[in-house]
């Protein structure tokens, strides 16, 4: 049987303490219950503490007099912090609970249950204090709390963790309540059993009848329209489980030390909550003031924006041209090194229902570059992912292949796969490929050459993306362009001027010290890799670009594209928010532009996803409808506006068709210059991807939309000739003779 800590409030219980004790004494004797009994006596005035006292020498009986504020609730904190066994139980000095009653709580605990309540059923008390306590529990418990015990029953026994988990202020009588909605929210299951309560023999009641209800009602009210808590977990079962809490009694478990502030689990903080609400107050008054001077002011603001949007990348493709930024390492740099003296390196492949493209990862991991005795690539599989686990099994894996299976819990993204990944990686540097990724086999030699080569500040090596799949059809042209341009000229930009890098999210390598520093990725946010790179800058770190590249697989379904493309959008969405929280962390560096960047690359980019279709339109419909709604729409453009539209539309929109094409050439992508005539229409479908990230984060904000990949294994398309080559249904003579580890749950 479990040990028990019992704590009694007391004050001014003479007649009742000794009674009491022998009660339970007895009882527990019975089932061989080991026991302790913790008074916690307010200030009595009679003889009840030194009766208590006269106890201790023939039972486990501890007394402590109260410090804190005059209450029964006051007192029972205190006794908690004093019971030294795993299970509390709490119950009223003055013998109106049977403590008979308490091993039958017991065993529904050893049950499964982690609250058991005694449920007054029969009441021996007066008519009025009847009538209330029912009325009490039908609108206060059942009605606005859902709850179909008794909760204000004075006789409880629960798991110590509980009251260890949980931050309780209530006053004198609002203990009980708080106690168990905060239970529920933090995942506990609760259980009651019926007794009999009855009369008081012995001694006065210490309830101000009138002042105790009004205060429990309140409470209740408060209760309700109070935002619930995020619970973390008690540390024992972080031990087992990992980092999570519990939010509205469901369970979160993230595997990462970022704080709830800096994650993504809130769309909003009470702040932006308050600041939106304002906003939202001031634009309807100045719309219903003066709505067409509001109107202009908005376009004024937004012009000025594509204005400076256009210039800024001008500056950037410039700054990529004129230095050079991303380092370089040349053949002979990685030659001079000996294969023993290259360091660990821990690969992470999060998978996820795509057992098909394994065969294409395991071939393009053998064919690095790389002592494979240095190398831990860790496939990491989901639990609830049965097909992939059976599959991978009758793979040939090499014996530097782990398979880690993560536990089922939410939120099912990558970032939280990774965190589980990082706890066992190995490896002084790590590095995260998708499943379809095929990086060029000296990629991880460069990388450990370029940290040496870099600023100490550097924290992340990036290895530009690119696609090899870029003629499969005519979204994977334009898309191919947009990734020449961003990974081989923007970022490259903004890496000469040590700006935040929204990281892209494979081939990002890391010191695994210093990924552990910055505590992993958030396990919220559906675009892990833009908020690491921010998370990474505010801590006065740099990403560092490498000449290196990995290829993926670009988009060939529209449907699957505007769900990668949403989801991007969304957790572009999720990291200006989290990041804007505290956007003062930007000057932590020294550098207030880092600030001001931010909102070029992050907040400029999704507002200017929204914004575009309704410059097009408003061009569209003045040139369509000129005679009847020309002048309106003029009215809107006076003329230093009008000048800075025209030269937005025309002088910019041909120097985006211009960064799109250089970036082709950029890249060697010679043939595919052309289709940057195309870039309207994609424009037009990341806006249609915009309004969808709008939807997913009101419906689904943690929701991860998995893309699928293996699209190009079903047709015969020409590859890169950069790539190695290799058959999607047959792997190396290496893999095929290799050995496979495998084991549910974590690592071999």
């Amino acid at each position: 049987m479990k040990e028990l800590s019992i704590i009694i409030p007391t004050y001014n219980e003479e007649e009742n303490v000794i009674k009491l004790v022998e009660r339970i004494h007895t009882i527990l004797s019975l089932y061989r219950t080991p026991y302790q009994i913790i008074f916690v006596d307010d200030h009595s005035t009679d003889t009840t503490r030194s009766l208590i006292e006269s106890l201790m020498p023939m039972y486990p009986v501890k007394l402590f007099l109260k410090r804190g504020n005059k209450g029964k609730a006051q007192s029972l904190i205190e006794g908690f912090a004093h019971a030294d066994y795993d299970l509390v139980c709490m119950i009223d000095a003055d013998l109106q609970y049977p403590p008979e009653a308490i091993p039958q709580m017991i065993q529904k605990v050893v049950e499964g249950a982690d609250v058991v309540i005694a449920n007054r059923k029969k009441k021996q008390v007066g008519f009025l204090r009847t009538i209330t306590s029912n009325s009490y529990n039908l609108l206060f418990n059942k009605f606005l709390h859902n709850f179909d015990f008794d909760v204000q029953s004075g006789l409880k026994v629960f798991r110590k963790e509980i009251i260890e988990r949980l931050e309780i202020n209530p006053s004198p009588w609002t203990f009980d309540l708080e106690f168990l909605k905060k239970s529920v929210d933090a995942g506990y299951h609760i259980d009651s059993i019926d007794i009999d309560f009855t009369k008081r023999i012995y001694g006065k009641s210490k309830i101000n009848f009138i002042k105790s209800s009004w205060e429990i009602g309140m409470n209740a009210l408060r209760l309700k329209f109070r935002q619930a808590e995020v619970i973390p977990f008690h540390p024992k079962r972080q031990l087992i489980d990992g980092n999570g809490f519990h939010y509205k009694g469901k369970s979160f478990i993230h595997h990462s030390s970022l704080h709830i502030n800096e994650m993504a689990f809130f769309r909003l903080d009470l702040m932006q909550k308050v600041f939106g609400v304002l906003f939202g107050i001031l634009l309807l008054e100045a719309l219903l003031f003066n709505w067409h001077l509001t109107l202009l002011t908005l376009l004024i603001a937004s012009s000025l924006l594509y204005f400076i949007d256009i210039f800024f990348n001008f500056f950037l493709i410039v700054q990529s041209f004129r230095k050079y930024p991303e380092i370089k390492i040349t053949d002979q740099e990685i030659k001079e090194i000996n294969d023993n003296d290259w360091p660990a390196y821990t690969i992470l492949c999060p998978l996820y229902k795509e057992w098909h493209v394994v065969p294409q990862f395991v071939t393009a991991m053998s064919k690095l570059d790389y002592p494979k005795d240095k190398l831990q690539v860790m496939l990491l599989l989901e639990e609830d992912d049965k097909e992939t686990r059976e599959k991978v099994k009758e793979f040939s894996i090499p014996s530097y292949f782990d398979v880690v299976v993560v536990p089922d819990s939410q939120p099912k993204t990558k970032p939280k796969a990774c965190n589980f990944g990082l706890k066992h990686a190995t490896g002084e540097y790590s590095v995260i490929y998708d499943a379809e990724d095929i990086p060029e086999p000296d990629q991880l030699k460069k990388t450990v050459l370029a940290f040496q080569k870099a600023d100490k500040k550097v924290a992340c090596v990036q290895a530009k993306l690119n696609y090899f799949n870029p003629y499969h059809n005519l979204l994977t042209r334009v898309f191919t362009a947009e990734y020449s341009l961003w990974f081989d000229l923007i970022l490259t930009g903004l890496q000469s001027i040590n700006a935040p890098i929204p990281l892209g999210g494979t081939s990002n390598h890391f010191r695994t010290n210093d990924l552990k520093k910055l505590k992993g990725w958030d396990a919220f946010n559906v675009t892990e890799d833009c908020d690491l790179g921010l998370r990474l800058v505010k801590q006065g770190l740099h990403t560092a670009i490498v000449d290196s590249t990995t290829y993926e697989e670009a988009n060939s379904s529209l449907y699957n594209w505007l769900g990668q493309r949403s989801r991007w959008i969304k957790g572009y969405i999720q990291s200006y928010l989290v990041h804007m929280r505290n956007p003062g962390d930007f000057s932590r560096s020294g550098k207030t532009s880092h600030f001001f960047t931010f909102q070029l690359i992050v907040g400029g980019k999704i507002f200017s996803l929204f914004i575009n279709p309704i410059f097009w339109l408003m061009t569209i419909l003045y040139f369509a409808f000129r005679p009847t709604i020309g002048l309106s729409i003029q009215s809107f453009f006076p003329g230093p506006l009008l000048y800075l539209g025209v030269f937005s539309a025309i002088v910019g929109n041909f120097l985006y068709f211009y960064y799109y094409m250089i970036g082709c050439a950029r890249r060697g992508y010679y043939d595919l210059i052309k289709f940057g005539l195309l870039v309207p229409l994609y424009w037009l479908m990341m806006s249609v991807s915009a309004w969808i990230a709008v939807y997913k984060i009101i419906t689904q904000p943690h929701y991860w939309f998995k893309t699928k990949h293996g699209l190009q294994l079903a047709s015969d398309i020409n590859r890169v000739n950069v790539l190695p080559a290799f058959e999607s249904n047959v792997v190396d003579q290496e893999v095929k003779n290799a050995n496979f580890n495998y084991q549910s749950g974590g690592i071999v």
